[in-house]
């Protein structure tokens, strides 16, 4: 299959160096994309563009979201679905209709910048070494302002039938399955999704970097039930 990699808040293309690999050595063909657009709809348009580019129906592709991506990832999809073979969340989830990513981030000079360190939960910096977090801080792209707070919205139910695959790092699998059972509020696209897996990967959010071959590993065999592109 071919897997287009969208990285999450602060990330371009280059967070998913380490994980690329052990897709296409799996026989995967493999394209990761620097989100583009000062809105969440812009950075929709995008992506949808970029599926219109490379997938046909008869040629769908995997979407691959990581953290604030994969709300985007899932609103292409919605507009795009015959387009997409398979959605992976990677520490993620497509929120509600109405719902955003996080509107409580800060604002700065009319964008919104990498937080300190000391505003995540231990479980979100688990495994971000001080190199690490050196890293990212030296990496970091500060999100435009509207993105983060910008409101979800869909319109094709054709969305619920695309398979599914969560990630999950901060929080254990058997936890959040449990919560998409119990019908919460905010798993209400999740409870709707038609096939869904969740696997865990007992690391943080940022699992590109703090585990990027398990997280490649995970991320071949949520794929398995599709013959992979001869290498």
């Amino acid at each position: 299959m071919h897997v287009i990699l969208v990285p999450g808040f602060w990330l371009d293309a280059s967070a998913w160096d380490e994980v690329a690999p052990v897709l296409r050595a799996a026989g995967h063909s493999v394209e990761a994309i620097t989100r583009d657009g000062d809105t969440l709809d812009e950075q929709v348009a995008a992506l949808v563009d970029k599926l219109d580019d490379v997938a046909t129906p008869d040629e769908p592709v995997v979407l691959a979201g990581h953290s604030g991506a994969g709300p985007i990832a899932y609103m292409a999809a919605d507009q795009r679905p015959s387009l997409v073979a398979h959605l992976l969340y990677v520490d993620t989830f497509p929120g509600p209709e109405g719902g955003c990513v996080n509107d409580e981030l800060p604002v700065v000079d009319g964008v919104v910048p990498l937080p300190s360190w000391d505003v995540w939960e231990p479980a979100t910096v688990r495994g971000m070494t001080p190199a690490l977090r050196s890293e990212f801080e030296h990496r970091a792209i500060p999100e435009p302002a509207a993105v983060p707070s910008d409101r979800f919205h869909y319109a094709d139910a054709a969305r619920h039938t695309i398979p599914a695959t969560v990630i999950t790092c901060e929080i254990p699998a058997a936890d959040l399955a449990t919560m998409v059972a119990d019908h919460q509020a905010w798993a209400a696209e999740l409870v709707a999704t038609e096939e869904l897996a969740i696997l865990g990967l007992e690391t943080g959010h940022w699992p590109m970097f703090t585990a990027p071959r398990e997280l490649g590993e995970l991320m071949v065999q949520a794929l398995a039930p599709w013959p992979a592109e001869a290498p």
